[in-house]
Parts: C-alpha cells; sequence; structure tokens
C-alpha cells in the first residue's frame, strides 16, 4: 500500500519499513527486499486483474486508450466506470481495470476484438464508450456498435486547433515562444521564460502559455529595461493573447461544467448559452468558428443521451491520469516495452479505494498467485522483453 499509493520507489519502500522496524523495535519481523515488494505487487496485480475486472454497476461505461509507444509497443487500456456520472470528477477508486493489452499496433479491427472479448467476460455491454477521436479508436468502437461519447478535452482542443492552428499570428507566436527558450534558457533572463509548450496534444494544454502571455502584459511596464527589450516581441502579439485568454476561460469553464456535475441536458444548454454569450457574441471570425465548433460538440452529444435526467461522465482524464501514474512507476530504461510490471494498473485502481482495501484478502492472495503465474500471463499478453534478449546476448561474448 506504501508504494501503491506513494510516491516511493521500491527501495525507499524498504527503507521506510526499516525505520517501522527501528522505532517498533522490531515488532515487524524481518523486513522483505525490494524485489520481494516488487513480486507481491505483481502477484496482487494479477489477483486483482483475473479476479476484480468486471464493473461493479449493472448500467456502466468503458473508457478506452492506448497509451504512447513505449519501446516499440503500446498498451491497450479498457476502464469500467459507473454509466452514471458520480457527482464529482472521476478518481482512480471509481474504476476497475477490465482489459489489458500490449501490441506494436492497434486496428480498428484489434480493437472491437478486445471489446468484444470483454463484452463476453462480462457477460454484459457497456452503456456507452468514452475515448478520445484517434482513428483506430473511433473505428474500432463504430465497429463494435457501441455508443460512442468523444472525451470533451480532446474535443475541446480539436476546436481550438481548427479555429487558430494555421492563423498567422498564432504560428508566428508559438514559433518565437519555441525560439526564445532555447536562446535565453542558460542566461540570466531565463527566470521569465514561457512555460514549455507539449508537442503532444499542445492545443489541450494552452493555458499555462496563454496565462503567462497575459501577465507577461499586466507586467510589462514595471520589468527592467533589459527584459522589457528581451520580451518586447509579447506587445506585438497583445490582441491574439487576449483573445485566446477568453477562449481558454470558456473551454475550462465548460470542462469543469461537465466534468464536475456531469453531461446532460441541461448542463448542456448552460454550456451553450455561456458560448453564445462570451465566445460567439461581438467575434472576429475565428473565435465565431471556435464557438461555433463547440456547439456543434455539444449538438452531437446531447443526440446520444437516452433521456432528459440522464447524466454521464464524458471525459477520459481518469485514464490519462492511469497512464501517468504508470509512465512514473515504470523503469526508465528505454530498451523495456511493455512488462509484467503492469499489474501495477489493477492493483493501483483497487487499493486506492479505502472501503476497498477493508475486504481485500492480501494474504490469501498472495498465497494463491505463484511467481510462474506472472510467468504465464507475461508470456500470454507481452512481447519478449529486449533487456533480457540483451543480457542473453551479452553473456555469449568470449
Amino acid at each position: 500500500m506504501i508504494y501503491i499509493r506513494t510516491n516511493c520507489g521500491l527501495r525507499t519502500v524498504v527503507k521506510i519499513l526499516e525505520i517501522f522496524n527501528e522505532v517498533l523495535e522490531g515488532k515487524c519481523g524481518k523486513v522483505p527486499c525490494y524485489n520481494t515488494v516488487e513480486n507481491w505487487m505483481k502477484k496482487l496485480g494479477l489477483s486483482t486483474y483475473e479476479n476484480d475486472n468486471k464493473p461493479t454497476d449493472k448500467k456502466f461505461a468503458y473508457i478506452i486508450d492506448e497509451s504512447i509507444m513505449v519501446n516499440r509497443e503500446k498498451l491497450l487500456l479498457i476502464l469500467g466506470v459507473s454509466a452514471e456520472h458520480p457527482g464529482h470528477p472521476l478518481k482512480h477508486e471509481d474504476v476497475t481495470v477490465v482489459s489489458m493489452k500490449s501490441c506494436g499496433c492497434f486496428k480498428g479491427d484489434d480493437i472491437k476484438q478486445e471489446i468484444e472479448k470483454s463484452i463476453e467476460k462480462n457477460g454484459a455491454k457497456p452503456e456507452y464508450v468514452i475515448s478520445d477521436q484517434a482513428h483506430n479508436l473511433t473505428n474500432g468502437i463504430s465497429q463494435s456498435g457501441l455508443l460512442h461519447h468523444i472525451d470533451i478535452s480532446h474535443a475541446m482542443g480539436t476546436c481550438l486547433k481548427h479555429a487558430y492552428g494555421n492563423e498567422p499570428d498564432f504560428v508566428n507566436f508559438t514559433t518565437i515562444l519555441g525560439k526564445v527558450r532555447l536562446q535565453y534558457h542558460l542566461t540570466d533572463k531565463a527566470y521569465l521564460l514561457p512555460p514549455n509548450m507539449r508537442s503532444i496534444a499542445r492545443f489541450m494544454n494552452m493555458n499555462s502559455w496563454v496565462d503567462w502571455g497575459n501577465k507577461m502584459l499586466g507586467c510589462f511596464a514595471s520589468l527592467p529595461k533589459e527584459m522589457q527589450d528581451a520580451y518586447s516581441f509579447v506587445l506585438d502579439y497583445k490582441e491574439l493573447l487576449v483573445e485566446l485568454k477568453t477562449a481558454v476561460a470558456a473551454v475550462e469553464h465548460i470542462e469543469t461544467i461537465c466534468k464536475t456535475e456531469g453531461f446532460n441536458l441541461a448542463n448542456s444548454k448552460k454550456c451553450k448559452k455561456y458560448i453564445t454569450r462570451h465566445i460567439i457574441g461581438n467575434a472576429n471570425n475565428r473565435r465565431a468558428m471556435l464557438g461555433i465548433k463547440i456547439l456543434e460538440y455539444l449538438k452531437q452529444q446531447e443526440e446520444k443521451l437516452n433521456d432528459i435526467y440522464e447524466s454521464r461522465n464524458i471525459s477520459s482524464d481518469i485514464i490519462e491520469s492511469t497512464f501517468g501514474v504508470f509512465k512514473q512507476k515504470k523503469s526508465p530504461n528505454k530498451l523495456y516495452g511493455i512488462t509484467p510490471f503492469v499489474l501495477f494498473i489493477p492493483l493501483h485502481a483497487k487499493l486506492e479505494n479505502k472501503s476497498a482495501t477493508k475486504t481485500f484478502n492480501f494474504k490469501e492472495r498472495l498465497c494463491n498467485v505463484k511467481l510462474k503465474d506472472i510467468d504465464t500471463f507475461a508470456n500470454n499478453h507481452m512481447s519478449t522483453n529486449w533487456v533480457t534478449v540483451r543480457t542473453k546476448q551479452l553473456k555469449n561474448v568470449g
């Protein structure tokens, strides 16, 4: 539980246990080594994945996504969640890991197959599926015949991209920001550098540098002369920055409502009213385009609701967070692909739920899973580990 719920590494967990043992005068017994802790984690993870992979709600939904490339592989993850919005942004304890599969490439047919396998295992179909707009995911969900909600964060990023992605002032300003970071990052001007712009999902993460630009406009007159000279380019894009501030604020407002309160007809109406008033009203062409794209998205998602009172999840943030936690914990060695360490994911979701932990029989589960079971899981679900191949190959030299 220390390893699952904190940012500690395996060796740090051992140190913590040693400290407890020291303070309690040896009452904790023999402290396990870090390899043992990792094996326990994998055993419990496999037990959870095999025995607790069915959504607990009668009406449930799927959240599907694939990870970024890890060496030559991706991880396709399917999470189960209650079809009814819980009244708060989804947490790790709200989801169940339904399926995990690693592969070099997932096509639409592969995703359809994994969805159908999970449905057969669960004995029931999800009410709907949430994912981003990746072509393979969209294709696979479409082939499965399930209702598909597009994740609101990715949809808002796409709307911003349509409106601003090819605009000359937007392209020029973001190019300058990249050059300035390279030019000043080792100088005395670095303390005012703009935040780094992500290369992936850039339009979903605009708020940080848009906020930086507007704050620079606000304090520019009070900056030292050398700083004004270095960052004078910000003044040339004042109109763009003010416009983007309004756009980003509108997107954040809509996302907050739908993630916190759920997506339903009442909240969609509230969002459309906000967009009409703050984005489309008295707007230039591109801001009006942004507003129209957002309204189109909201209308499309509305049409997929069953009744006027239904409130659904419409965000896949939780699966992005799951990948983030996994990425933080896994080995930084780039030769490792997807290994049995993925068993961390179902265990993390399970043990984040404090009420579930009370009935989680750690000892019994550890006894019921053998290390050879983990090897069997790896053989059936994972490809050959390149680090293992490298080690064997180098041993043969000399």
